[in-house]
């Protein structure tokens, strides 16, 4: 009976090294798994921030890289599936640009970027789709729409005149 406590006492402590190292390795695995993660999440993020500053932002006279960007841009680019059930760009554009309050007023709707620089006069900000001024964007389908960017500080002023001092929003149209 001693020796069959002794062989069973000594089972017992085999058993319980090899589970406590297979415990033991499987804790290994999973910190290594970890940091593996961590480091393919580092790469991947450093990736998108390098492509981001390669981004283009079209300006009006010319196109600069999002990195060499000194002024106050918000770019927004359009997707079929973003666009949804909107019928009109005010809707769509309402909430989805930082800086650009968008409010329903009467049958369309009024754009706000930098406030109000006139007593008397409007706060309305200088449109231009496709390079060209308009007055009104009310009937540019959101479906139509590629991409919209909007100015907003007073370097816009710099490349439209007195006409962008309220701001420019800039749409560029699906080809």
């Amino acid at each position: 009976m001693n020796a069959c406590f002794k062989t069973v006492a000594l089972t017992a402590i085999i058993f319980t090294i090899s589970f406590s190292s297979d415990a033991q390795d499987r804790k290994e695995e999973r910190r290594a798994r970890r940091e593996q993660r961590k480091i393919e999440n580092a790469v991947r993020d450093s990736l998108r921030k390098a492509a981001a500053e390669e981004e283009l932002i079209d300006l009006g006279y010319g196109a600069v890289k999002k990195k060499d960007l000194t002024m106050s841009v918000s770019k927004l680019n359009v997707t079929d599936k973003a666009v949804g059930g909107y019928h009109d760009i005010g809707q769509f554009l309402r909430g989805k640009v930082p800086g650009l309050v968008v409010t329903k007023s009467g049958d369309g709707y009024k754009y706000k970027i930098r406030g109000t620089n006139t007593i008397n006069g409007s706060t309305d900000p200088l449109f231009v789709v496709d390079g060209v001024v308009v007055d009104d964007i009310s009937r540019i389908s959101p479906n139509d729409v590629a991409h919209v960017e909007v100015l907003k500080d007073a370097s816009s002023t710099a490349i439209y005149g007195s006409n962008g001092a309220n701001g420019v929003i800039l749409i560029t149209l699906k080809k």
